[in-house]
């Protein structure tokens, strides 16, 4: 068990629209924080928008603030830093932040490239601090009743999973292309670097093991974004445990169907030897379910409903904010957090080789040595 009983928090990057603001116009991760039991806002830092500290002195004069994670890491007394960051420079601010014994929730994406996170993931290695990521798809309670069919063996064997996600369209009038998620230099990657990589890490966790090798196609059929980032990507993996996926995302909804959990138009479904469940939509409140299984002889076709609670932060409910949560208790009670920075290695690397099947038009084995 942690010594710990208060959790002392600095907010790194206040620029980027996941971090929130501090006062009432946006509340998302900020607002989170602010309202768990057992953690204290000690500090704010940003580098990039210093004016935006004078906002975190209005709202908060209780905690100080930073324009510089040197200065931050040298002269304030916390436990863990709240990392908001473009890919290009999230590594190496958590890097120092690791350093410096410094536990870190960083929101995604957490590098350009797979090889430009690894000396991060060997500084939280060497540090022994505690990571969490910014993938919160699989706290939802319909993606943890699915698991646990799963894991009961409900649906019996994996067989295969399938996922698509699409987002708006980006250019004029339809969402500003020039944001730092659809810079090369900035994000890296298109729009399965930038969104795709959710719906990726939910299914690595239904599948409880790793992407084997990878087939893809990406496109720019808008082509609003920096080249040579992705409108449309199509992924198609084989996992360790035999069964197949597919993945496939895009910038596609016109500015007057921007509607649906979080503006997405996506669907989930698992398929397995005994039977299927299937997320018509992913953040919605529906699962329908088919099985074959004894256990649910009597109501073989049933449909999971769920209400979810409203919360003033980030993601809007309060599930959102229980996942946050639990890296706080994972904290306080030592223990290792399932989504930590190896599962966003992994997740990245086989982002990087669908990346390179669709360079090369070849089926790609996902390389995790480091």
């Amino acid at each position: 068990m942690s010594n710990l009983e208060t959790l002392k928090v600095a907010i790194v990057g206040l620029s980027l629209g996941h971090a929130g603001t501090i006062g009432p116009k946006k509340p998302l991760m900020i607002a989170n924080f602010r309202n768990m039991e057992n953690v204290e806002i000690v500090a704010y830092c940003e580098e990039d928008n210093p004016s935006l500290l004078e906002e975190a002195e209005l709202h908060d004069p209780d905690a100080n603030v930073y324009d510089s994670v040197d200065e931050l890491i040298a002269r304030e007394d916390f436990d863990m830093a709240s990392v908001v960051l473009t890919p290009r420079d999230l590594p190496s601010t958590c890097i120092k932040l690791a350093d410096a014994g410094k536990h870190i929730f960083m929101d995604k994406q957490f590098a350009r490239t797979s090889n430009d996170l690894i000396p991060l993931v060997k500084a939280v290695k060497r540090s022994g601090v505690k990571t969490f990521l910014g993938y919160p798809w699989s706290f939802h309670p319909a993606a943890r009743d699915i698991k646990k069919l799963l894991d009961d063996g409900i649906l019996g064997r994996p067989l295969d999973i399938e996922s698509h996600q699409f987002a708006g369209q980006r250019g004029p009038g339809q969402g500003d292309p020039n944001h730092v998620g659809f810079k090369n230099d900035t994000e890296g990657g298109g729009v399965l670097h930038y969104i795709g990589c959710h719906h990726l890490s939910l299914m690595r966790s239904m599948m409880g093991c790793e992407v084997k090798s990878v087939i893809a196609m990406t496109g720019r059929p808008l082509g609003y974004i920096e080249e040579p980032l992705e409108d449309i990507a199509i992924m198609a993996m084989e996992y360790e445990n035999g069964a197949l996926g597919s993945l496939h995302d895009g910038y596609t909804k016109p500015q007057a169907f921007r509607g649906g959990p979080h503006g997405y138009e996506s669907a989930f479904i698992v398929r397995g030897t005994e039977g299927w469940a299937s997320w018509s939509a992913v953040g919605g409140t529906t699962v329908d379910v088919h099985t074959t299984h004894p256990d649910w002889r009597g109501a073989p076709e049933r449909t999971l409903e769920y209400e979810l609670t409203p919360f003033a932060g980030y993601g809007e409910f309060r599930w959102h904010h229980e996942w946050l949560q639990s890296f706080r208790d994972d904290i306080l009670a030592d223990r290792e957090p399932v989504l930590n920075i190896e599962a966003g290695l992994r997740i990245l690397q086989s982002i990087d080789a669908a990346y390179e099947s669709a360079r090369t038009g070849r089926r790609v084995e996902v390389q995790y040595e480091f």
